[in-house]
């Protein structure tokens, strides 16, 4: 299967109806689930007042995107609709022009293109999102999830984490990954963050 730019914004209705706060629903997810967990992509800052610019960055780090995939590799097991999932992408990203006709997701302060495909896609998203758009530069989604709404990982440019909510033997299994680093994450605490 490929990933596919969607008109028909339905399968992504329940995003927009979300009853969180809109900062709240673009950089934590629906708060919906049974369990949660964040992806760092790069660690979490360590003093107050901390730039993302200072962050110590292994060389040789996954970028955004391949950490993303490996999470989503992990949770492909936890759907009953592996080949049938959404990718929110951000209106905003360069590859993106203003006057693009595909219809938006709104939400307060972001607009989102729907694009559809499998979980597996994500492994190869940049590649596939390069020749799509026809692009140097893939965009990161902001939003994916299967179409059972079994999970929803959640990725806002302004984060330098992702939030993975599921059930709670799903978030297990994030948790039990070596190649990325991932967290518990509770709804109610606010995660450290740059500035």
């Amino acid at each position: 299967m490929s990933i596919a730019r969607v008109a028909d914004l339905t399968p992504a209705q329940w995003i927009a109806d979300r009853a969180e706060e809109w900062d709240r629903l673009v950089s934590r997810g629906p708060f919906c689930f049974d369990r949660y967990a964040r992806l760092r992509l790069i660690p979490d800052p360590s003093r107050d007042g901390q730039r993302e610019s200072e962050s110590p960055v292994s060389p040789g780090a996954l970028s955004d995107d391949e950490q993303i995939g490996v999470v989503l590799s992990e949770l492909a097991s936890f759907t009953c609709t592996p080949a049938d999932c959404c990718f929110l992408v951000w209106e905003g990203w360069p590859c993106f022009h203003a006057d693009d006709q595909m219809p938006r997701l709104a939400i307060p302060n972001r607009d989102y293109f729907l694009f559809h495909g499998a979980v597996a896609d994500a492994e190869t998203w940049d590649g596939r999102l390069k020749a799509l758009l026809g692009t140097v530069e893939a965009p990161t989604p902001a939003f994916v999830w299967p179409a059972d709404r079994a999970w929803c990982v959640t990725c806002d440019i302004d984060s330098h984490f992702a939030t993975i909510g599921g059930s709670a033997d799903a978030v297990d299994a994030v948790l039990a990954l070596t190649e990325v680093d991932v967290v518990d994450d509770f709804p109610g605490v606010e995660p450290p963050r740059y500035c």
